[in-house]
């Protein structure tokens, strides 16, 4: 049987992941958010709902991913891949933690500090990426909302990788580096032949060895190797209330989920944005910077 969650704790628990002071307040059916204008809060999903398991990774890749999201700042967030002999999987490990924060309510130092690491889960990164020889599985989360992904699917691109004569050693694998145009940015990818399975952070593939670092020429995302496993894993697809869309029409809805947030989410004036430094509250004027990673 699923737990049943209330919204009050759902909300709380995205609050409580990103740290802040202050505390949601719900009065009626009007929900003051008192948080962050810098960046958007990620809905959660019930990790104990049914799923199906679509293969087993033989390995598994830690990632360290660098996203801007300001002109001078950005921020860390830590994504694994798993990868099957069918199917792999890239995934938050932020927004897994997110998710176990909706029914976990002791906590250890040792995993608070491991929760808080993580970093704070981002809309412009997909929460979970499944891949096969033939197609691609996007899913992500959805800002303000619990229990719901939005999904695309499209098939697998196949990138056309020119390699280079430049070399470097990370994590004890001999590297070698390649570069192609992709997703409207020129990526930069260091990979090991060493590890002989062609695939890579998010989307990012194709190549005679694991991607363990990539990065694109406007500086805006950053992916690198932090530890690498051999393990059997189960590769999970969740069951969770899913809305199928166009690659087009995801684009569309985070473009303006960062530019017109309130015109998104306000539910014509139902939910109301704050800022916590100053009680300000926001409305049409409130926008968060948007740097795509698909542009």
């Amino acid at each position: 049987m699923k737990r049943v969650i209330s919204c009050i704790i759902a909300i709380l628990a995205i609050f409580t992941a990103v740290a802040q002071s202050s505390t949601p307040t719900i009065i009626g059916k009007d929900i003051i958010a008192w948080g962050y204008t810098d960046r958007l809060m990620i809905g959660v999903c019930n990790i104990e709902a049914d799923y199906d398991v679509l293969d087993t990774a033989l390995v598994a890749i830690d990632y360290r991913v660098s996203y801007r999201n300001s002109h001078d700042s950005h921020l860390d967030v830590r994504y694994r891949l798993l990868c099957g002999k069918q199917t792999s999987l890239f995934y938050s490990v932020a927004q897994q933690n997110e998710n176990m924060a909706r029914y976990k309510n002791n906590w250890s130092d040792e995993e608070l500090d491991e929760f808080y690491a993580a970093g704070v889960p981002t809309i412009v990164i997909p929460t979970e990426v499944y891949s096969t020889a033939e197609e691609v599985r996007a899913r992500h989360n959805i800002p303000f909302a619990d229990d719901i992904m939005y999904e695309y699917r499209e098939p697998i691109t196949h990138i056309e990788w020119q390699l280079t004569n430049q070399t470097r050693e990370i994590y004890g694998y001999h590297c070698s580096s390649a570069e192609a145009i992709f997703g409207g940015r020129v990526w930069r990818v260091w990979f090991a032949p060493e590890v002989p399975i062609s695939s890579g952070p998010w989307l990012l593939g194709g190549l005679p060895g694991m991607i363990l670092s990539a990065e694109d020429s406007d500086g805006d995302f950053r992916f690198e190797m932090e530890g690498i496993s051999q393990k059997n894993e189960e590769i999970r697809l969740y069951d969770w209330i899913t809305k199928q869309i166009t690659k087009k029409q995801w684009l569309k809805f985070e473009k303006n989920a960062h530019l017109n947030p309130y015109s998104q989410f306000s539910k014509g004036g139902q939910v109301r944005f704050y800022n916590s430094s100053d009680m300000r509250e926001l409305k049409s004027e409130w926008h968060i910077e948007y740097y795509p990673l698909l542009k």
